[in-house]
C-alpha cells in the first residue's frame, strides 16, 4: 500500500469528466465514485469502478459503450478483477469472442447478449452486448503505471472495441480496494484534464 500511495503522489494523467458537469476529476474523486454492492442472489460483494461512458451518434440512436473495472469476492474470499464492456448499437451482431492485453490472451466470458429496444418506424432493432474479461492482481498492479487498454475481439470485421482505463483510474481503484485511506495532501485535490473522447458517467 505503501509503494501504492507513492505512486500516486508521484504521477498524475489525464481522466474524463463524469455526468457532463464537470471538466476534470481528481484521484480523490475517482476513489469516491468507486464504491461496494452487493449483487445476484447470492448476494456477492462486489467493487465496482466508476463507469466510463461514450456516445456515438449513428442514425436514430447512439452507439453506446460504457466500461468499468469491477472485483467479485465469493464466500471463500477469492477475488476475481474483471473488466466490464457494454456495448449498445445497431446494424447487425458484432458478437464479441475474445479478449487480450498486450497481445496476452485473457479469460473472456459473455455475460449478457440481447436486443435492447426495437423502432416501429425503422423496423429496426438495438443490439446490446456485455461482455468481460478476466485481470490477474499484477496485471491491474502494473498498469498503475501506463493505464490499461483491454482489446474485446468482435466476430464482425472492422469492430473490434478497445477499453482505455487511464492509470489514475487504476491507482484510485487500488487504493479502494486495498481499503487504504488517501494521504493528507494538497494534491489529492488537483484536477487534472479529461481526454476528449471520453465521459465519466457515476453511478
Amino acid at each position: 500500500m505503501k509503494q501504492l500511495i507513492v505512486v500516486l503522489l508521484g504521477a498524475w494523467v489525464s481522466v474524463a469528466a463524469y455526468a457532463e458537469s464537470q471538466d476534470v476529476l481528481s484521484v480523490a474523486d475517482i476513489v469516491a465514485l468507486t464504491k461496494y454492492e452487493q449483487v445476484g442472489v447470492d448476494k456477492e460483494r462486489v467493487l465496482r469502478g466508476m463507469s466510463i461512458a461514450k456516445r456515438v451518434p449513428i442514425g436514430w440512436v447512439d452507439d453506446y459503450s460504457q466500461r468499468y473495472i469491477r472485483t467479485i469476492t465469493d464466500d471463500q474470499g477469492v477475488a476475481r478483477h474483471q473488466v466490464l464492456l457494454e456495448m449498445r448499437y445497431m446494424g447487425g451482431w458484432r458478437f464479441y469472442r475474445a479478449a487480450s492485453l498486450g497481445g496476452q490472451a485473457l479469460p473472456f466470458n459473455t455475460e449478457e447478449r440481447r436486443f435492447s429496444r426495437c423502432s416501429s418506424t425503422y423496423l429496426e432493432c438495438v443490439q446490446q452486448e456485455i461482455v468481460t474479461a478476466e485481470l490477474s492482481r499484477q496485471q491491474l498492479d502494473d498498469a498503475m503505471a501506463s493505464g490499461l487498454a483491454v482489446r474485446f475481439e468482435a466476430k464482425k470485421p472492422g469492430r473490434d472495441t478497445v477499453a482505455v482505463f487511464p492509470a489514475a483510474y487504476v491507482m484510485a481503484y487500488l487504493i479502494k480496494l486495498d481499503g487504504g485511506q488517501l494521504p493528507p495532501s494538497e494534491r489529492l485535490n488537483d484536477k487534472v484534464a479529461k481526454p476528449e473522447s471520453l465521459v465519466m458517467a457515476a453511478q
